[in-house]
């Protein structure tokens, strides 16, 4: 399995919502995909990201760098190619990310 897909199935499982993966490959030289997700809570915030650790160490892909482990907002990940966002709803509604990215192609993230 892909490290997106890996990625994507690990914030599927804890049951965050509106993720949204875009596709940066033709954007950006330092990373390919870009993803979006809320939590509803702040346990669940912090709970996705050991979750995506998990998933991805047991692929054996690298441990992602994490940043805002102390916050209760918003929770950056850095797998390298894939920068993984993890936000409350209050949070993402106040950065409004999609706005700035709203050219950029999303890719199909459903795993069902």
């Amino acid at each position: 399995m892909s490290k997106i897909k890996l990625i994507i199935e690990a914030l599927d499982n804890l049951k965050l919502h509106d993720i949204v993966v875009y596709d940066m490959r033709e954007r950006s030289p330092f990373f390919d995909y870009f993803v979006l997700s809320t939590a509803t809570n702040t346990r669940q915030l912090k709970a996705a990201v050991d979750h995506v650790k998990e998933h991805l160490a047991a692929k054996e892909y690298p441990t992602p760098a994490v940043e805002g482990t102390h916050s209760n907002a918003w929770i950056l990940m850095d797998a390298k190619d894939i920068v993984v966002n993890i936000f409350t709803a209050e949070e993402r509604a106040f950065y409004n990310i999609e706005k700035m990215l709203a050219d950029v192609q999303k890719i199909d993230v459903s795993t069902r």
